[in-house]
């Protein structure tokens, strides 16, 4: 009977080794598969940051001598909440004199 026992231990070992190297062998396929797609992600990542950087233009590579848009028309400033227009603003000519 004890030869019995031993056999059956031994078909339950030989069992749990086998489904010990199927989970090993799923385990590894599943590896490869997380590095592959970890790595396919950086290539994307890496591929975007050289698009940006291609694309991207520094503030310091613009020329120092660029020149400013021209403003047409008339400038209006904001006082308050009181738009003044340039009629509103009296001619030199106009402006009142002091005497002290």
């Amino acid at each position: 009977m004890e030869d019995h026992s031993i056999f059956n231990i031994n078909d339950q070992l030989k069992i749990l080794k086998d489904h010990i190297l199927e989970i090993s062998e799923t385990t590894n396929q599943f590896a490869t598969h997380l590095e592959k797609r970890d790595s396919e992600r950086q290539k994307l990542k890496d591929e975007m940051i050289a698009n940006v950087e291609q694309t991207h233009i520094p503030r310091h590579s613009k020329p120092l001598t660029e020149e400013k848009p021209s403003v047409k028309g008339s400038f209006t400033p904001l006082l308050g909440e009181n738009f003044i227009s340039s009629k509103d603003i009296p001619k030199s000519e106009e402006w009142p004199t002091f005497s002290g």
